[in-house]
């Protein structure tokens, strides 16, 4: 008991010292990309493969597009070839770097060759025997360094050990919305372009991501284990599909946190990538043409009727196992700052300034839907108790339930101005991460699309 207590003192500390990095976001500028293991490090071995191995692949190809299609962000990697690399040092180049995002790529693996599927941790208690196990793999890496009880880094912290993992429920991220959105929009990704089970976002006690002070994810993108799926991310077509899942969920993200839209074109230059989106929209074409009554032909002489060509189809992309059917969940929708808000609200005020008074009718009225403006101040991985201390005097409070995790609001207003004035005080209250968010007949939407909203009433 005395050395868990001499562990919390030790990791509020640090924390604090961590955490005193956080800047204003709004902006995604610097994104870290982690290639999981490397060097005496080999992660998860499958028949044919190493997991060091691919996820350096896989890195690199994630980092390119990233590049091409964003010159003004700067990509840093963790490691560019088959280094060991401690995860102290992994999270120590991302907070050096103050990167605005962290994304490290490992595989998953089994003791039998059943399990498949795709899954994105962040960081947070496991809520399952199976989560901890990732975990307890993920953080096995530091046992294999030299000198790891000694170094300071890891505050006596042990992978095998139930009491260290103590500490993380000591915990609170502050990072925990945005990487939960970055991690969602990551497995919608998976879902579109992958056939494989989609096994969902997760929290568990991973060290790098506990070390990290920024939104920080690490996805697991297949199981080496099973054989089907390690030949699958060796192949082309197979890492062409999971790192354009990952670089669409980024493109997603960044667009959401900074309140624009996505480039209208995206340049995804990968070997065997096959655009799924593109054969939908021909499918979808020529459904339409077929469903267009058929023009009365002329009487000629001599009639001829061509035939339309056909849309050209593209072959269906290697698979990891039989496509197990799914009900579709709508992306985690965008964790706004409190500088987003601002800026769509100087853009509300001003449209709503220009209209003429008469012309102002209530939404309903009109058949539009409502949106209003709240105050997130808080978030939690249970239902808390109606007076619980943790609101600190918030009585009039409400919440939404993302990925598993309780998002708490306050307030209702019908402009963001209103809900920024408000969001002073929610601060004052103790709550310095509070920013503005946006509903539309109670349902999560982002401050760019509440804008657009009320810009077409």
């Amino acid at each position: 008991m005395k050395r868990l207590f001499v562990l919390f003192i030790v990791l509020v500390c640090v924390n604090g010292a961590v955490f005193s990095q956080k800047k204003s976001a709004g902006q995604v500028k610097t994104v870290v990309i982690d290639a999981g293991h490397g060097g005496d490090k080999p992660g998860a071995v499958g028949r044919k493969s190493q997991e060091k191995t691919l996820t350096l692949q896989m890195a690199l190809k994630l980092g390119k597009l990233i590049e091409d299609n964003y010159p003004d962000v700067k990509i840093i990697y963790t490691r560019t070839t088959d280094v060991d690399i401690t995860l102290a040092e992994r999270a120590r180049i991302a907070n050096k770097a103050k990167a605005d995002l962290f994304i490290s790529i490992h595989c998953n693996s089994w003791t039998n060759s059943t399990p498949t599927g795709v899954e994105t941790y962040v960081m947070g208690l496991s809520q399952s025997k199976a989560n901890l196990e990732v975990a307890k793999k993920e953080n096995a890496d530091i046992l294999l360094e030299k000198g790891y009880k000694d170094n300071s880094d890891y505050q006596g912290f042990d992978p095998n050990s139930p009491e260290s993992y103590v500490m993380f429920a000591m915990f609170q991220n502050a990072y925990l919305d945005k990487s939960l959105d970055f991690a969602g929009f990551i497995q919608d990704q998976y879902k579109s372009a992958i056939k494989t089970i989609n096994r969902g976002v997760k929290q568990a006690e991973i060290f790098v991501l506990y070390k990290t002070a920024m939104p920080a994810v690490l996805t697991e993108v297949g199981f080496i284990s099973n054989p089907e799926e390690e030949q699958y991310m060796m192949s082309d077509e197979g890492q062409a599909a999971i790192v354009s899942s990952i670089f669409k969920a980024f493109v997603t993200y960044k667009s959401s946190t900074e309140g624009v839209k996505a480039p209208a074109e995206l340049k995804i230059d990968l070997k065997g990538y096959k655009d799924k989106s593109a054969k939908k929209g021909e499918e979808k074409v020529k459904k339409e043409k077929a469903a267009e009554p058929e023009k009365p032909v002329e009487e000629k002489p001599a009639p001829v009727v061509e035939k339309a060509p056909e849309a050209p189809t593209a072959d269906e992309p290697t698979t990891f196992v039989p496509s197990t059917a799914q009900t579709h969940v709508e992306p985690p929708l965008p964790m706004d700052e409190p500088k987003v808000a601002e800026q769509v609200n100087n853009a509300v005020s001003a449209e709503v300034q220009t209209q003429p008074e008469a012309s102002v009718m209530p939404v309903k009225e009109q058949g539009k839907q409502e949106v209003v403006f709240k105050v997130q101040f808080m978030t939690s991985g249970k239902e808390l108790k109606k007076g619980a201390r943790e609101f600190k005097g918030i009585a009039d409070y409400d919440y939404y339930i993302q990925k598993g995790t309780y998002c708490y609001t306050t307030g209702n207003f019908n402009t963001a101005r209103e809900a920024a004035n408000y969001q002073k005080e929610v601060r004052e209250k103790g709550f310095k991460d509070a920013f503005v968010v946006a509903f539309c007949n109670g349902e999560r939407i982002s401050l760019q699309r509440a804008k657009e909203m009320l810009e077409n009433r």
